[in-house]
């Protein structure tokens, strides 16, 4: 499995706004991805403004076709108007309780 993380400073009073397009725009378009696994949104606990997002997918191939859509391009132009600053890491998912991460790597 692979996964994709992105850690984004709001800028002040747009922390809502990001998680609204999030859950209302993009979670659709990734349900709709037969590559998509889990996506877990954090916001942060100690400053207001930061948060992060962890998305997981079956393999590294299918999500960067995803990240290269139209689709997904449109919703992070809105998100990105609405941050200061962006990190984005990716990983390979070795160990997982919720997601079965050995029944998926055999498949």
């Amino acid at each position: 499995m692979f996964a994709r993380l992105i850690e984004a400073t709001a800028k002040p009073g747009k922390k809502d706004e990001i998680f609204t397009i999030l859950t209302n725009e993009l979670l659709p378009v990734l349900k709709k991805q037969p590559a998509f696994v889990d996506i877990i949104g954090l916001s942060g606990d100690t400053a207001d403004n930061e948060g992060a997002t962890l998305a997981l997918w079956k393999t590294k191939n299918e999500a960067e076709t995803f990240y290269k859509t139209p689709e997904f391009t449109k919703i992070m132009d809105r998100i990105m108007s609405l941050v200061e600053r962006t990190n984005i890491r990716t990983f390979n998912v070795e160990i997982s309780t919720a997601h079965k991460v050995a029944a998926a790597k055999a498949a």
